[in-house]
């Protein structure tokens, strides 16, 4: 059995009439008598009673007329319905560690948006652990992270900072021009502990290998890096530079001259198999390329005083 013959049996029910269902149809009176006698015989039943005016529907009939037109009212929704879907916006859950440039952000949504007009970009943060904790349970598609993820995952750096030193106002070498990493000994310094960034452990191996020994001061922060600092009695901290101008208000950030090491990495990471818009969009990401406009290592930034505490929800990434 066919739509064809639910569709020819409905019309000689609703027209009451081989001849006008024929004209409806736009098909011979033969041709559909034929249609409805094999529809008959494939159902074993008689559907139609003919009478000298015209034809009526058998108790068969009547029930198949109600099952007849919701499977033609499926089939003419068919299209529109795989239409719809073709048009329908697929959300991709992408992680993003704390503290990562808004502009950085925001030129991955306008470069997705152009790219893949039918993917919508779903922005979580969180830290590395946190982000890699939720890609393995399938809460995010995509994660943004800090640290070289391991090799069951599809992982590709996209993105690279420089870790400098941010001076608090009034210290001595904060008017200096140029921070060498000998300029390190002595300092009470505040960085990341190794679980929350592990680029710090090759930035303090190079530090000691270079006979340079800063009073390291370890702990985990986000946010309250300026609290952090003064906790510990720290005039100085191994951050990024858009770290200090968000956390360090006053502060000066300089990169360390003979500190190749200094940078901080951020990994796209996915798991496969995935979904092909989750492809499409870390394709995007990738493309973008490493290079990110911000201070380079012969750069230095004083930030502003802040006028009041500063802006929750971003700090050093983890």
């Amino acid at each position: 059995m066919e739509l064809r013959h639910l569709r020819y049996f409905a019309a000689v029910a609703e027209e009451g009439s081989f001849y006008q269902a024929a004209q409806r149809l736009l098909v011979s009176q033969p041709s559909l008598s034929r249609q409805i006698m094999e529809l008959e015989r494939r159902l074993g039943q008689r559907l139609f009673d003919r009478t000298s005016r015209g034809v009526r529907l058998t108790p068969s009939g009547e029930a198949l007329l109600q099952h007849a037109r919701q499977l033609l009212g499926l089939a003419a929704a068919t299209q529109e319905i795989v239409s719809e879907a073709a048009r329908a916006r697929q959300l991709v859950s992408l992680g993003v560690p704390p503290a990562t440039p808004g502009s950085w952000l925001s030129a991955i949504v306008e470069a997705v948006g152009e790219a893949l007009p039918h993917a919508e970009l779903n922005y979580v943060e969180a830290t590395s652990y946190e982000q890699l904790r939720l890609l393995h349970e399938g809460r995010l598609d995509l994660c943004l992270v800090h640290r070289e993820p391991a090799g069951h995952h599809a992982s590709w750096p996209v993105r690279e900072e420089v870790l400098g030193i941010a001076l608090a106002p009034g210290h001595p070498l904060a008017g200096e021009p140029r921070f060498r990493v000998g300029d390190l000994h002595g300092l009470r310094v505040l960085a990341h502990a190794r679980e929350r960034e592990p680029s710090r452990e090759s930035v303090t191996a190079a530090v000691l290998a270079a006979g340079v020994r800063p009073y390291w001061q370890f702990a985990q922060f986000t946010e309250h890096v300026l609290p952090c600092a003064r906790a510990s009695g720290c005039d100085a901290a191994l951050v990024t530079s858009h770290t200090a101008a968000l956390r360090l208000p006053g502060w000066s950030w300089r990169a360390v001259e003979g500190l190749p090491q200094a940078a901080m990495t951020t990994w796209l990471v996915c798991q496969r198999p995935t979904r092909a818009v989750v492809e499409e969009v870390a394709d995007v990401v990738r493309a973008m390329g490493p290079d990110v406009p911000g201070p380079s290592r012969d750069q230095d930034v004083t930030t502003a005083p802040s006028a009041g505490p500063p802006h929750a929800g971003s700090g050093e990434p983890a």
